[in-house]
């Protein structure tokens, strides 16, 4: 079989398009972090109500969830498999605490925003994770954790 481009040039006028394309793309991407123009943010309206939790990482995959009372009441276990966004979102955000030298056992905070948004916020950093943003699903499951009453403490493992 023989190659029907062989001896046939790349078009240059497709090399000189792409070339200033990409060049353009730089360009305008660098101006809008400069001078700010064009550029998106999330406007947060205040929250009208909040929850502090606090996660702990148990053996086997689990992380139990505490509500930031007098009592520190026990509100979910989370498991890896079923409840994989929380955890892999709560991965990034320890890391980060990783990264500052903060420590990781600080809570979390899910705030109720006045416009009916809810945000998971880790108080250390200032990051904002808005689960709108993952879909439907994920908003259910940070709602579960902010409307989650406090549960029976599951017995230790023998493990």
């Amino acid at each position: 079989m023989s190659d029907p481009f062989e001896g046939r040039p790349f078009p240059r006028a497709m090399l000189i398009g792409a070339a200033i394309l990409i060049g353009f793309s730089i360009a305008l991407a660098a101006f809008v972090r400069m001078t700010g123009i064009g550029k998106s943010e999330m406007t947060l309206t205040e929250p009208a109500a909040s929850r502090l939790l606090r996660f702990a990482k148990q053996d086997h995959g689990k992380t139990l969830v505490y509500a930031v009372t007098e009592n520190n009441a026990l509100i979910d276990v989370l498991d890896s498999g079923e409840d994989g966004f929380i955890v892999h979102v709560l991965h990034l955000l320890s890391r980060q605490r990783i990264q500052r030298n903060l420590p990781e056992d600080a809570p979390y905070l899910i705030s109720l925003r006045a416009d009916g948004r809810l945000i998971l916020e880790d108080p250390l950093t200032g990051e904002k994770i808005d689960p709108r943003a993952f879909g439907p699903d994920h908003v259910a499951a940070v709602n579960k954790l902010f409307t989650a009453p406090a549960r029976p403490t599951p017995p230790a493992s023998a493990d």
